[in-house]
Protein backbone atom coordinates (compact mmCIF):
# COMPACT_ATOMS: atom_id res chain seq x y z
CA UNK A 1 0.00 0.00 0.00
CA UNK A 2 1.33 3.40 -1.20
CA UNK A 3 1.41 6.41 1.63
CA UNK A 4 -0.86 9.26 0.60
CA UNK A 5 1.81 11.92 2.08
CA UNK A 6 -0.65 14.58 0.96
CA UNK A 7 -3.42 13.87 3.82
CA UNK A 8 -0.68 15.51 6.10
CA UNK A 9 -0.97 19.07 6.56
CA UNK A 10 0.95 21.62 8.89
CA UNK A 11 -1.33 21.21 11.81
CA UNK A 12 -0.44 17.52 11.97
CA UNK A 13 3.50 17.91 11.66
CA UNK A 14 2.72 20.59 14.54
CA UNK A 15 1.27 18.17 16.41
CA UNK A 16 3.64 15.34 15.83
CA UNK A 17 6.62 17.81 16.75
CA UNK A 18 4.99 18.47 19.95
CA UNK A 19 4.43 14.53 20.32
CA UNK A 20 8.27 13.87 19.78
CA UNK A 21 9.05 16.51 21.60
CA UNK A 22 7.58 15.02 24.65
CA UNK A 23 8.99 11.43 23.99
CA UNK A 24 12.18 10.06 25.15
CA UNK A 25 12.37 9.29 21.50
CA UNK A 26 13.91 12.73 20.89
CA UNK A 27 17.34 12.04 22.25
CA UNK A 28 17.70 9.77 19.39
CA UNK A 29 20.22 10.72 16.92
CA UNK A 30 19.75 10.96 13.39
CA UNK A 31 20.90 12.47 10.18
CA UNK A 32 17.28 13.73 9.38
CA UNK A 33 16.21 16.65 11.49
CA UNK A 34 13.66 19.08 11.60
CA UNK A 35 13.55 21.93 13.51
CA UNK A 36 11.11 23.20 16.36
CA UNK A 37 12.34 26.41 17.22
CA UNK A 38 15.69 25.74 18.55
CA UNK A 39 15.19 21.79 19.36
CA UNK A 40 16.14 19.30 16.82
CA UNK A 41 14.03 16.69 16.71
CA UNK A 42 14.33 13.54 13.82
CA UNK A 43 12.44 14.26 11.05
CA UNK A 44 11.47 10.96 10.59
CA UNK A 45 9.91 9.89 13.52
CA UNK A 46 7.72 13.43 13.44
CA UNK A 47 6.38 12.47 10.16
CA UNK A 48 5.76 8.68 10.94
CA UNK A 49 3.41 10.97 13.55
CA UNK A 50 1.96 13.55 11.60
CA UNK A 51 1.29 10.84 9.20
CA UNK A 52 -0.69 8.33 11.78
CA UNK A 53 -2.40 11.40 12.80
CA UNK A 54 -3.31 12.66 9.80
CA UNK A 55 -4.74 9.13 8.60
CA UNK A 56 -6.02 8.40 12.41
CA UNK A 57 -3.95 5.44 12.70
CA UNK A 58 -2.82 3.85 16.00
CA UNK A 59 0.89 4.74 17.21
CA UNK A 60 1.93 1.23 17.24
CA UNK A 61 0.93 0.77 13.26
CA UNK A 62 3.89 0.18 11.68
CA UNK A 63 5.10 2.67 8.39
CA UNK A 64 7.51 1.60 5.99
CA UNK A 65 8.55 4.83 3.90
CA UNK A 66 12.33 5.83 2.94
CA UNK A 67 14.07 8.52 4.98
CA UNK A 68 16.14 10.62 3.15
CA UNK A 69 15.42 13.73 0.94
CA UNK A 70 12.16 12.68 0.68
CA UNK A 71 10.99 12.82 4.19
CA UNK A 72 13.04 16.68 4.15
CA UNK A 73 10.99 17.33 0.94
CA UNK A 74 7.96 16.54 2.94
CA UNK A 75 8.68 18.73 5.58
CA UNK A 76 9.59 21.43 3.66
CA UNK A 77 6.86 21.63 1.99
CA UNK A 78 4.61 22.06 4.55
CA UNK A 79 7.04 25.13 5.73
CA UNK A 80 9.37 23.28 7.80
CA UNK A 81 12.77 24.02 8.52
CA UNK A 82 14.28 19.93 7.98
CA UNK A 83 17.73 19.06 6.73
CA UNK A 84 20.22 16.46 6.37
CA UNK A 85 23.08 17.23 9.30
CA UNK A 86 26.96 15.60 9.13
CA UNK A 87 26.93 12.56 11.92
CA UNK A 88 29.39 14.49 13.61
CA UNK A 89 26.61 17.21 14.55
CA UNK A 90 23.90 14.87 14.97
CA UNK A 91 23.07 15.54 18.56
CA UNK A 92 19.92 15.70 19.62
CA UNK A 93 18.63 18.75 21.62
Amino acid sequence: MALNWKSVSVEHVRAALKQVANSKSKDRASGLIVFDGDRKLPAKEVLGVAYRLANKLASDVPLKFSSGDGTLYILQRLGFRAERIPRAENGME
